[in-house]
């Protein structure tokens, strides 16, 4: 699935029209990737997307971030045939939901026990402070960093000022709101019917146990979670 996920990773990137542009949104991330091996941190097709909140697995960063892409287009698409607004820079929200948590992988460390803390740096510099110093580096216009900054609304450096960076915000915002439900639900559902509660997130067995609850109760629930 992975090899799939980073396959969709690349042709996304490849759609962005605008030449000159697209040149530069691979050079970032080309170069971010290179540091990420330098500096010896997760890999970004590796790497949660959260601590503990949502997408807190191995290959969750780029889970997120495709789905992010995919809501974002949906957003856009919606504001152009529905609301008749035609005037969305759809380069800008590509790239934006692309690279919108490009960094995380350097503020995250693994220990041992599998699970996910905060690395030095990212008790220093968060992931949008690493993407915006690097993003102005390369001689991104002023709307798109905007895109960027505003991505993650209040919680951020900015709140939404233009359509594109609103919609990559709420696209953002969806996604991992989405993924932080069902995380707690399967949690919950765990804790209820086993007793005791998942030393960390098994993505392979989080929709297998709600569904379990759905048609089979505990019982069900029981079986699934511990099926290897």
């Amino acid at each position: 699935m992975n090899s799939n996920l980073q396959k969709e990773f690349r042709v996304l990137v490849g759609r962005i029209r605008n030449r000159r542009f697209r040149g530069k949104v691979k050079r970032l991330i080309d170069d971010a990737f290179k540091q990420f091996r330098r500096l010896g941190g997760l890999d970004f097709f590796s790497s949660p997307a959260g601590k503990s909140h949502h997408h807190s697995y191995s290959g969750g960063l780029i889970q997120h971030t495709l789905s992010t892409v995919r809501i974002a287009l949906g957003l856009a698409e919606v504001l152009e045939k529905v609301y008749g607004y035609k005037k969305i820079n759809r380069d800008y929200v590509l790239a934006g939901a692309l690279l919108h948590d490009l960094y995380k992988p350097l503020t995250y460390t693994i220990r041992e026990d599998g699970n996910y803390e905060i690395s030095s740096l990212g008790e220093k510099l968060d992931h949008l402070t690493l993407l915006l110093n690097e993003a102005s580096k390369k001689g991104f216009s002023e709307d798109f960093l905007h895109v960027l900054a505003a991505s993650h609304g209040e919680a951020g450096p900015t709140t939404p000022k233009t359509v594109e960076a609103l919609i990559v915000h709420l696209a953002d915002y969806v996604d991992s709101r989405l993924m932080g439900e069902i995380q707690r639900a399967y949690f919950s559902l765990v804790r209820k019917c086993l007793g005791e509660t998942p030393a960390k997130v098994l993505p392979e067995k989080v929709f297998e146990v709600i569904y379990a609850k759905q048609v089979g109760g505990c019982e069900k629930v029981k079986k699934v979670f511990r099926r290897k």
